[in-house]
């Protein structure tokens, strides 16, 4: 009768590990949304002006004899 009044150690070692893991993945979830994501720039950077190559210089030579 004692038995079915205690949940059954093998059980409730896994709910504290299922409990635990959980906790890990929504904490490392918060760091990201904290940590890593706060100085993301508000709005989408250009592209484009990212990998855009300076303007190339002509070379003009005006003392040309």
């Amino acid at each position: 009768m004692q038995d079915s009044l205690i949940a059954k150690p093998n059980l409730l070692r896994w709910e504290i590990a299922v409990a635990l893991a959980i906790k890990l993945i929504l904490l490392v979830g918060l760091w990201f949304i904290i940590f890593r994501w706060q100085d993301r720039p508000a709005t989408k950077p250009d592209i484009a002006a990212h990998f855009a190559l300076p303007a190339a210089q002509a070379n003009v030579n005006t003392h040309h004899p």
